[in-house]
């Protein structure tokens, strides 16, 4: 079975390489790798380039966001069947294999395979997000939530539910997935189709990410995935400390409140460390979900006083 990759990027030059170098060893290999470059300003065009006689071929879209680079790269993409994955990953090396097996073994009229991701734990802070914001796996089929950078579909299916939001620089992915579920079209999972995830590389970083994604979720009519529970706690949390000003015992809810919310977070991901928890982990995890609220928070006003534009300038 024949198989094309579309990768969307954008200043990726760090990252590039390595997610080139996995999808060139895949035991399954691609028929060819479209990466459709959104308007770079660093050497990722160039690089790109440098594999362009390993079957690697590169579109200069102009200034897009992941949805337009995933669709430019799905029309231009060779084969019916397109994996999908995202710069800052890496794919193992039976990556395609593994959703092609899949496939196979799925009943006909399969037109997409999910398959599956882990976060790539390097640091201290990389561990704290992993058990803060990173999906725990679903123990009945093996797989976390269905993620777009390890993803097989056919063309028909992005065809169906109109191709991937352009004016999004986040959530067009879960827009797309819902177009997938309200159309009808058949998907199957694939545990062993395992694509590495970078994180964010500091606390800063994290709340950037967090706070571009909360606008654009917003922007997407998603607040209900996200800023609803959020708020809801954070707003419940701020009338238990004015009750404290009066009542010092209500201190004792705040405190209790938080506990138990940190570890409803971090317990049921703590399989995402190949490693124990440790105290310094509690401590940091608690950190970053803090700051992810005020993310959610700071991304909200971004997106209501019109400070994030939901879509970039024409190239």
């Amino acid at each position: 079975m024949k198989v094309s990759v579309g990768i969307p990027v954008f200043d990726e030059a760090s990252t590039l390489i390595p997610l080139l170098e996995s999808l060139l060893g895949q035991t399954h290999p691609a028929e060819d790798i479209v990466i459709a470059d959104a308007g770079s300003t660093d050497e990722t065009v160039a690089i790109a380039r440098g594999y362009v006689t390993r079957g690697v071929r590169v579109l200069e879209i102009g200034p897009a966001y992941p949805g337009r680079g995933r669709n430019c790269a799905i029309a231009a993409a060779r084969e019916e069947w397109i994996a999908l994955i995202d710069a800052g990953c890496r794919a193992d090396p039976r990556w395609l294999e593994q959703m092609v097996r899949s496939l196979t073994e799925a009943p006909p009229g399969t037109r997409v395979v999910f398959g599956n991701y882990r976060p790539s734990v390097a640091t201290a802070w990389d561990a704290a997000q992993a058990i803060t914001v990173v999906p725990p796996v679903d123990p009945a089929s093996g797989c976390r939530p269905p993620s777009i950078a390890s993803t097989l579909l056919h063309r028909s299916a992005a065809k169906e539910v109109g191709g991937f939001p352009e004016h999004l620089r986040a959530a067009e992915d879960l827009l797309f997935f819902d177009g997938i579920r309200a159309s009808g079209v058949s998907t199957v999972r694939s545990p062993g189709a395992m694509v590495s995830w970078t994180l964010a590389p500091s606390p800063h970083a994290f709340f950037r990410r967090l706070r571009l994604y909360s606008a654009h979720h917003a922007a997407a009519g998603l607040m209900r995935s996200w800023h609803w529970r959020v708020m809801a706690m954070d707003l419940v949390g701020v009338a238990l400390i004015g009750a404290a000003l009066f009542r010092p015992a209500a201190l004792l809810l705040v405190v209790a409140g938080a506990a138990a919310r940190l570890i409803r977070t971090v317990w049921p991901r703590r399989g995402n460390l190949e490693r124990p928890l440790r105290a310094a982990d509690w401590l940091r995890a608690a950190a970053l979900v803090v700051l992810a609220d005020a993310a959610a928070w700071v991304g909200l006003v971004d997106h209501l006083s019109g400070r994030v534009v939901a879509k970039p300038a024409a190239g």
